[in-house]
């Protein structure tokens, strides 16, 4: 495996797409956001914090950040992380993850936080590996109507 992590180019915005389809279950929160709409916002509006992992021109992961998360402008979002299932626990993850950490620290940010849907246990054990610890929770209610 000749993996390469760069930063990401309009040529990958197709299997960056394709690949978050891949890996994320689309109708739950908090990846229903995840649209053509959102790849591209990344890319013209954050692209010093969108990263790829290149494998010969296959792109095998990605890890797509924000400056700020919500109104706290001191600290960066990790957003979006995903890694073809051929690819996983090769250390790719943690590889993208200290990327954009390290961008954020270059900005100046005091923290990083992400947000990683409670049913996403190994997705959870990658952040405690990476050195995040769980903040505050917002516990999501529904109500089924059918």
């Amino acid at each position: 495996m000749s993996v390469i992590v760069r930063p990401m180019t309009v040529d990958d915005f197709v299997q960056v797409y394709k690949l978050g389809l891949e890996c994320y279950h689309v109708e739950d929160k908090p990846y229903n956001y995840w649209s053509l709409g959102e790849v591209a916002h990344h890319l013209q509006h954050e692209s010093a914090l969108c990263y790829v992992a290149d494998d010969g021109g296959r792109v095998v992961g990605f890890a797509l950040g924000a400056e700020s998360f919500e109104i706290l402008e001191n600290t960066g979002h990790l957003e979006w992380v995903a890694i073809a299932p051929d690819y996983r626990r090769s250390g790719l993850a943690l590889k993208l993850i200290e990327t954009l950490v390290g961008i954020f620290e270059q900005m100046g940010k005091v923290q990083v936080v992400t947000d990683i849907s409670s049913e996403n246990p190994a997705s959870r054990g990658m952040a405690r590996k990476a050195g995040f610890r769980e903040g505050i929770s917002v516990t999501f209610f529904v109500r089924d109507l059918k």
